[in-house]
């Protein structure tokens, strides 16, 4: 990954969540080698996190905790410039396969603890014209065999959507939907593997795209996939 330098006067601080591992952690990673402030969270507590985890605050915290969700907010989120709210969970299975309480975990996660996050976020982000990043997915159109993640995904769509046009001249909104990314969720979720597993988006380019994104302004929703990602990889290779 190529280090982009930030110079004091610009650097921002940034809350990431869902930081532990794949999209996020890889963000947590570019952002703090570009000399930013980060504030983590995820769901793997500390001893889990990798050996060469940046040395940032990190926090382990349930999304799903509304009580633990705003007791976070208020003691240990200050001065917040900009968010990437990135964490996410989904199952690779039919609706048929699906079960009651998996389906409130997965919505709880993707969708309600977002809606949460940002109604606690709001006036933080405003008070320095700060900007909201949330990561949903390419599945937001329909993903065969995932369609609980989907709907999670297209909700997050519609909700950014809205945010984007309320919090206008306040704080900007960019839900950023990245392709297929070898982060090991699919394995996780009960994907199988296949030939399209070798052709999934390396994570630190996804977390490059993210970064470019949130701070771009080409509307509300981006899609980060290879249409984005090979002219980055050309304009490298020429070098």
């Amino acid at each position: 990954m190529q280090k982009r330098r930030a110079t004091k006067r610009l650097s921002k601080t940034y809350l990431v969540t869902g930081a532990s591992s794949g999209i996020g952690l890889a963000i947590v990673r570019c952002v703090t080698a570009e000399g930013h402030d980060v504030i983590a969270t995820g769901r793997r507590p500390h001893a889990s996190l990798p050996a060469d985890y940046p040395d940032i605050a990190y926090h382990k915290l349930d999304l799903t905790e509304t009580a633990s969700l705003k007791r976070f907010i208020d003691q240990h989120v200050d001065g917040v410039d900009r968010a990437l709210l990135c964490a996410g969970a989904g199952f690779y299975r039919s609706l048929a396969e699906e079960n009651a309480r998996d389906v409130e975990h997965i919505v709880s996660i993707n969708l309600t603890a977002q809606i949460r996050l940002a109604h606690a976020l709001y006036a933080k982000l405003a008070a320095r014209q700060g900007r909201l990043g949330l990561v949903g997915s390419v599945a937001h159109k329909g993903a065969a065999a995932m369609p609980v993640y989907a709907a999670t995904k297209a909700a997050l769509d519609g909700f950014g959507r809205a945010l984007a046009l309320e919090w206008q001249d306040r704080v900007a909104v960019r839900v950023l939907h990245p392709g297929p990314t070898s982060t090991g969720m699919a394995e996780r979720a009960g994907r199988p593997a296949d030939w399209l597993s070798k052709l999934m988006l390396p994570p630190n380019a996804v977390a490059e795209m993210i970064i470019d994104g949130l701070e771009g302004n080409r509307g509300y929703r981006q899609t980060l996939s290879y249409g984005r990602y090979l002219p980055r990889l050309l304009l490298r290779a020429v070098r």
